[in-house]
């Protein structure tokens, strides 16, 4: 007897489809999901540390995902989900305890493993199991392992860039990313037995094909025999069975009476364990003597906060008691100091804030550096400046100098968060008509130039001319420096060819850096600064004098101007220091914080020299500030207490 054949089922194209299109969505999810997991992690460890090594982590997932064994996508997707849910708070708290040991590098990576790593393991396993669920076990049609690792692995990389190019995506909270697509996961899991199957219908099994009986052999005088002559009839084969209803599982009702349960979990108890943002009321802390003022996203900053440490017998925070400060990520802009600290050498000494706080001195005096810009314009019948450009606000501690002199003051911020702290908080007055502009520096120059350069052509020449035409700066305070790094656009030979021809010909360029000068990132800029200015002078900031200046993490400013002659700085008067000790001690002493930059740019080799121009198209200061800026989070960690940098 013939055995039966099994006939193998036919793939669906449609389910082929299906799942391909959730693979992707899978894939975005996962993207979105490292996106949103890097952005958690700034607040504690700025934006280098995390990035260093989070490529190889998304590799390695893909790797764990696409070789493990297959599993249940109902039960994956539900595992996923719960992953989501504690995502911000295992992002957070793991990131905290991984930080107060002190290293950041292996900190990230430990986070990384015990967070990120089994998310995105199961999210791959995931995807393999949407790829092989259309075909058959023995179908060689079916995708491979080691085809869907590489795949995922670029997927998720690569579309993280995506991200913020989406509007108002940037300025959401990413305990709220983390949530929603939780509950996405979890929903899916509650509505997935009344999906339809994506898996192939059971093997058909094909009858043999029927054999005709032997002809017997004739029957002579028996009645009732048939013909021998007369054929069999043939075997009729069985009906191929239909494929099985989909059956009502245990449970599933259940299931769905869990959906609304969901977005009560991630209002009440999944909440993140940080502030909200924007806050709405100030902030103070249960156990350590800080209040928080302000705390809300930026898009170009991250985390941007105002905290005042309080006053506490506590010895571990009494140094840092009634201080003002505003952070960006793991980065402090700027601070002053508040309450019984907010001394001066008079009344004009102490400032108030919107709310009528004392605010004293800065807590950086690399801010006051600055301001010596406006004891370097000696050019005689120009000893007095009268307008400057501030490229950076930070606290605006300059930028509110300036104003107080009398100087037409105009702004160029890229972040509205960052100016309205500084206006709110730190005593920033209200810039003139036209004096305030959010938007990229790089920008705004180019245009600012453009413009200048059109109405000294088509406008007449003489009076008319210089009121149609915009003003040129006496002063230019540059001072980008955030987060270990520096926005890389604003140091090339384009950017200071554009600036100088908005400054005017005896105007002072004051330029901050906060680093190395024997790093790459310090000899790029300053080779940079001497080649594009005829005169550069350096200060640092410290004040008590530095044995090694040239390898020791510090602030900068650098003094630059058009002119040919050397830059000489007049002697203050009483009226330069605004009623301030720091003033009067920085201004004072600002002759033994000077360093011949010879001392840099000669020490590189002629053959080299090329290498630490900065240009447009060839510009490494990003990639060497993202290395230096491990050595910037510790500076950070050693300047304020871990629980201060925690509270956000």
């Amino acid at each position: 007897m013939a055995s039966k054949a099994r006939e193998p089922p036919k793939t669906s194209l449609s389910a082929i489809a299906l799942t391909r299109v959730a693979s992707i969505l899978v894939l975005l999810g996962l993207s979105l999901v490292a996106y949103g997991y890097k952005r958690a992690l700034e607040p504690l460890y700025g934006t280098a540390a995390p990035n260093l090594h989070i490529p190889k982590i998304v590799w390695a997932s893909c790797i764990l995902g696409s070789f493990a064994p297959s599993v249940p996508i109902s039960r994956a997707a539900l595992g996923l989900g719960l992953l989501l849910y504690a995502l911000p708070h295992s992002s957070y708290w793991v990131a905290v305890y991984t930080a107060r040991l002190g290293d950041p590098v292996w900190g990230p990576v430990a986070t990384h493993l015990i967070v990120l790593l089994p998310l995105l393991a199961l999210g791959v396993a995931i995807v393999k199991a949407l790829q092989e669920a259309p075909y058959s076990k023995d179908d060689p049609n079916a995708p491979q392992s080691a085809m869907t690792m590489p795949v995922c692995a670029t997927a998720v990389n690569a579309l993280q860039g995506l991200w913020p190019a989406l509007p108002y995506l940037p300025t959401t909270p990413e305990s709220l990313i983390f949530l929603q697509l939780g509950t996405a996961c979890a929903s899916l899991w509650a509505i997935e037995p009344y999906l339809p199957s994506v898996r192939p219908p059971p093997a058909v099994v094909k009858a043999p094909e029927p054999t005709p009986a032997p002809s017997p052999s004739p029957a002579k005088g028996k009645k009732g025999k048939k013909n021998a002559t007369e054929k069999a009839a043939p075997t009729a084969a069985p009906p191929s069975p239909s494929p099985p209803p989909k059956e009502e599982r245990p449970g599933s009702k259940l299931r769905i009476l869990l959906l609304p349960l969901f977005p009560l979990l991630t209002s009440t108890i999944l909440r993140a364990p940080t502030l909200p943002k924007p806050l709405l009321e100030p902030y103070t802390h249960p156990s350590v003597p800080l209040r928080i003022l302000s705390s809300a996203i930026s898009t170009y900053s991250g985390v941007v906060v105002v905290g005042q440490t309080l006053s506490s017998s506590d010895e571990e925070f009494q140094k840092m008691a009634n201080l003002r400060y505003l952070r960006a990520g793991h980065s402090l802009l700027g601070g002053v100091w508040v309450g019984p600290r907010a001394l001066g050498v008079d009344a004009s000494g102490i400032l108030k804030d919107e709310a009528g706080d004392d605010l004293g001195d800065s807590i950086y005096s690399a801010f006051v550096l600055q301001e010596a810009a406006r004891l370097a314009l000696s050019t005689p019948g120009n000893e007095t400046p009268k307008n400057a450009l501030i490229i950076g606000l930070g606290a605006g501690i300059s930028a509110t100098s300036f104003v107080r002199h009398g100087l037409d003051t105009t702004i160029v911020e890229i972040d509205e968060v960052v100016y309205d702290a500084a206006h709110r908080f730190f005593g920033l007055p209200t810039p003139g008509p036209d004096r305030l502009f959010i938007q990229d520096a790089r920008t705004w120059v180019r245009n600012r130039s453009l413009t200048l350069a059109e109405s000294s052509t088509t406008t007449a020449p003489g009076e008319a001319a210089q009121l149609a035409s915009p003003e040129l700066f006496d002063i230019v305070i540059h001072d980008c420096f955030s987060g270990g790094g520096v926005p890389s656009h604003l140091y090339t030979e384009e950017f200071w060819k554009d600036l100088k021809s908005i400054v005017s010909p005896d105007g002072v360029v004051a330029v901050n850096f906060a680093g190395i000068l024997e790093s790459p990132s310090g000899r790029g800029v300053v080779s940079t600064l001497r080649s594009s200015f005829p005169q550069c002078r350096a200060f640092y900031d410290s004040l008590e004098a530095s044995h090694n200046m040239t390898s020791e993490f510090l602030n900068w400013v650098f003094f630059c101007t058009l002119s040919s002659k050397p830059i000489e700085f007049r002697q203050p008067v009483d009226a330069d220091y605004l009623g301030s000790y720091l003033r009067r001690h920085v201004f004072a002493h600002l002759p033994q914080r000077e360093l011949d930059l010879s001392h840099v740019t000669d020490t590189i080799p002629e053959a080299e020299r090329e290498r630490y121009l900065l240009k447009d198209a060839a510009n490494p200061l990003g990639e060497w500030q993202a290395k230096e800026a491990i050595g910037h989070w510790k500076i950070m960690r050693g300047v304020l207490p871990d629980v201060y940098w925690e509270t956000y």
